[in-house]
């Protein structure tokens, strides 16, 4: 990835982009961004909006760094070695451009550490949901909230954290990025599979309960 084309990474940023059109959009159309107000919603409180702000600072954080790494892409261009043209590695960038990789690097470390954050917390509250018993219990007091925070914490700590260990190798340390990135992905994925397997008697238990069809 480190030595990805510069084609590849402009159509990151161009995904990125539309994507963030959508949203902002799509914030607009639903009620004009009232909704990311702090006091907004019917159940107002601090996690809400930690959710909601984390989960929206992503896109702007991946236009941030897909963006400013196609421009430099197209600035450095490409290299002949042994005959094949390929696209000019790090190393060989001129200093004033590599300068801004790491914090780049930075930049989508965040975004994705924050975008975890999301997944995390909705796949712990749905365990949380699926596993509720007789005795009603509390999100707060809950072991999926403790292992969303605990996860939480790991992911935005450690995305940064890998980045910071392998900066001396800017080649290498995207590629660090993207192990470490998309094994907690994958893993939080996989953990989803269980939500899916117990969500149909989910649904008819809810439905035994005498649930509302709008709550169904």
């Amino acid at each position: 990835m480190s030595n990805g084309s510069p084609t590849a990474y402009l159509l990151w940023a161009i995904l990125s982009c539309i994507y963030l059109v959508f949203l902002l959009l799509h914030l607009w159309y639903y009620d004009r961004f009232a909704c990311l107000r702090w006091d907004a919603g019917r159940q107002p409180g601090a996690f809400k909006r930690v959710m909601t702000y984390s989960y929206l600072a992503t896109v702007p954080l991946l236009v941030v760094f897909s963006v400013a790494i196609t421009v430099f892409k197209f600035k450095e261009g490409f290299v002949i070695s042994d005959g094949t043209i390929t696209p000019r590695p790090f190393s060989l960038w001129s200093t004033s451009n590599r300068h801004w990789v790491l914090p780049l690097y930075f930049i989508l470390s965040i975004a994705w550490s924050l975008e975890h954050v999301t997944h995390l917390e909705e796949l712990t509250f749905w365990v949380f949901l699926l596993s509720q018993g007789p005795e009603k219990r509390e999100w707060w007091q809950s072991w999926e909230y403790r292992l969303w925070t605990f996860g939480s914490i790991c992911t935005v700590a450690g995305m940064p954290t890998t980045v910071l260990a392998t900066r001396s190798n800017l080649d290498t340390c995207i590629a660090y990025i993207f192990l470490v990135g998309s094994a907690a992905g994958t893993t939080t994925t996989i953990c989803f599979l269980y939500v899916l397997a117990r969500f149909p008697s989910f649904i008819a238990h809810v439905k035994a309960e005498g649930a509302e069809p709008d709550v169904v």
